[in-house]
């Protein structure tokens, strides 16, 4: 994570860009279960760190704060190469839509 924010990719448009960078620090944590679901996807602005209802709910609720602490830590690594991130629910009827 020695990366400096002149290493973020962001266009002209302002648009932000998810790079390798990010991509190996996120991957770098290691999730506290096997099996948790997290898709990044774009926003015009900001990095989103999408999960699935249907995968968390499977955990018991002492299983859940651990994989909140998870994304919490992944969404800082995010936010620490200077672009916003944020948490988002997808719930079954969304994902089949």
């Amino acid at each position: 994570m020695g990366e400096t924010l002149s290493d973020i990719e962001v266009p002209k448009t302002g648009k932000i860009t998810y790079n390798i960078h990010m991509a190996k620090a996120i991957r770098a944590v290691k999730p506290p279960y096997k099996g948790i679901l997290v898709d990044v996807r774009l926003r015009p602005n900001w990095l989103a760190l999408v999960i699935h209802e249907h995968n968390i709910m499977e955990y018991s609720v002492d299983q859940r704060v651990n994989i909140m602490e998870y994304l919490l830590m992944m969404r800082s690594i995010i936010e620490s190469y200077g672009v916003r991130c944020e948490l988002e629910g997808i719930s079954a009827k969304e994902k089949k839509s």
